[in-house]
């Protein structure tokens, strides 16, 4: 289905249903249409036309929200230039996609050398006069999406409306509100907004920062939250003391874009939820799989079955499919996933081949299909011949007591390879040598050298990692 078609046939049949729940009050279905339908009037009379490409940098989410649908429904093409990064890096990325104009939400989104708008949203939303509808159609680009891999020149990911509705997320119970942690702003908060909203669900538009999640969870009626591992083990450390009962009994909690270990998962269903659920995907094809609560503790590693409509396989480095149990290369193939990279003949050629898109993850299938992520293919390490994952190596550190987070990463040596070290957010208690100790004597010849204490472990949006940023701080090479 075109998306701006489902939201549009949601304010005909449901134009009571709340759309968005915010401080400011709730916007309904129907509510919503007449701004999107009034902000594309006004677009237009500003002169984008359809397949014009404009740039959106609006922090506001609802603005932002009815920007994206509006030049959907005037049949343009955009791409988000993230008002919290800096004018260089979004004046790089409007240059190779093509930016004519920036629609603006904010003093400072505007870059050299390209047009910008900077429309009044509360006046436009009241008493804008409707323009002259254009026809939604699949063929324009919705959105040119960056990656938010960890290292190298952002790749772009060239989505259709048709591909963001159908993203995996019919695996979620109807109706929902949902509450995500994550801005926008970002891709992965995109078209999770964009996804969820079309199917008729509630998004929550709140900030951390005014409210406290367990408020904005009862002020709105919140049956899932979605977050990252960082955030999630950060709201542990936040809560008090543990009681008998989970804080947000109920409430589904959804944890992506990053490794969830197991130690964390235990303590999430015994402290926040025994609704947690982990998911697995990639803004190049949307979700691929679903680990819920009755998996965690028989497989503390895996990431889920396929969702419906959805292919994972693990190859070896020829392509050729291995058996259960035997780590190779993750590959993911259905009908909603990208084919391509915009702009990126030799990136396309690398992660898309035979149509499966190839995410450059490591992984193994147990027997009874369930996905076991294994990290990174860039991310391993080789030791004197013996493979290493980081995250078997944070999975045995990270329960450890004292350990709040850890990374492991390598320095390289032209004698031995990758010499494996721990980066590590200490707790009350830690002691770095009986850390070693442990690991030495759960790992073997896998365990961490040496133990380096840092203030915060770095990363990227998503909560992925940023292993070549520690090595550059403690040594590169051995």
């Amino acid at each position: 289905m075109i998306l701006i078609d489902a939201i549009s046939r949601l304010a005909a049949t449901t134009p009571h249903g709340v759309a968005l729940g915010m401080e400011g009050g709730s916007v309904t279905f129907a509510d919503l249409e007449s701004q999107v339908r009034r902000m594309a009037g006004w677009l237009w009379r500003e002169g984008l036309r359809p397949g014009d490409m404009a740039g959106v940098t609006v922090r506001d989410e609802h603005a932002h929200l009815v920007t994206t649908l509006a030049l959907m429904r005037q049949g343009c093409s955009q791409v988000t230039l993230p008002s919290h990064e800096p004018e260089a890096m979004r004046s790089a990325l409007a240059g190779r996609c093509g930016v004519a104009c920036v629609i603006c939400g904010e003093a400072g989104g505007r870059l050299p050398g390209v047009g910008a708008l900077e429309p009044a949203f509360a006046d436009i939303f009241a008493d804008a006069p409707l323009g002259a509808p254009v026809p939604a159609h699949d063929a324009t680009p919705l959105l040119l999406m960056p990656s938010s891999g960890t290292t190298g020149r952002a790749k772009l990911i060239h989505c259709t409306q048709r591909q963001i509705f159908g993203y995996g997320l019919s695996h979620l119970p109807e109706p929902a509100v949902l509450y995500r942690l994550t801005s926008i702003e970002s891709n992965i908060g995109k078209w999770s907004h964009l996804g969820n909203l079309a199917r008729g669900r509630t998004l929550v538009f709140c900030d951390p920062d005014r409210m406290p999640l367990a408020e904005i969870c009862r002020r709105f009626g919140v049956t899932q939250v979605n977050m990252s591992a960082v955030k999630a083990a950060a709201l542990l450390r936040g809560l008090d003391a543990a009681g008998p009962e989970p804080a947000f009994p109920g409430i589904r909690f959804v944890l992506g874009g990053s490794p969830v270990p197991g130690a964390l998962r235990e303590e999430i269903m015994r402290r926040l939820s025994g609704q947690l659920y982990v998911m697995y995907g990639a803004t190049e094809c949307g979700l691929a799989s679903s680990a819920g609560p009755q998996t965690h503790a028989g497989c503390p590693d895996g990431v889920g079955h396929p969702l419906p409509g959805v292919e994972i396989g693990i190859v070896d480095e020829f392509g050729a499919p291995l058996p259960a149990g035997e780590v190779g290369h993750v590959r993911i193939r259905s009908q909603v996933s990208a084919t391509s990279y915009y702009d990126d003949p030799d990136a396309t050629s690398k992660f898309f081949k035979d149509g499966w898109f190839h995410p450059g993850d490591l992984g193994s299938m147990t027997p009874d299909g369930m996905l076991v992520f294994s990290g990174r293919a860039d991310d391993m390490m080789i030791l004197n011949t013996i493979n290493i994952f980081p995250s078997e190596i944070e999975a045995v550190a990270g329960a450890f007591p004292g350990v709040q987070s850890c990374a492991a990463f390598p320095i390289r040596s032209a004698a031995y390879g990758d010499i494996p070290l721990l980066a590590v957010v200490a707790g009350q208690g830690f002691d770095p040598a009986a850390l070693l100790a442990h690991c030495r004597e759960k790992l073997g010849l896998r365990s961490p050298r040496k133990i380096v204490q840092v203030e915060s472990i770095p990363r990227n949006a998503t909560g992925k990692v940023l292993r070549r940023e520690l090595q550059a701080r403690f040594g590169g090479n051995a």
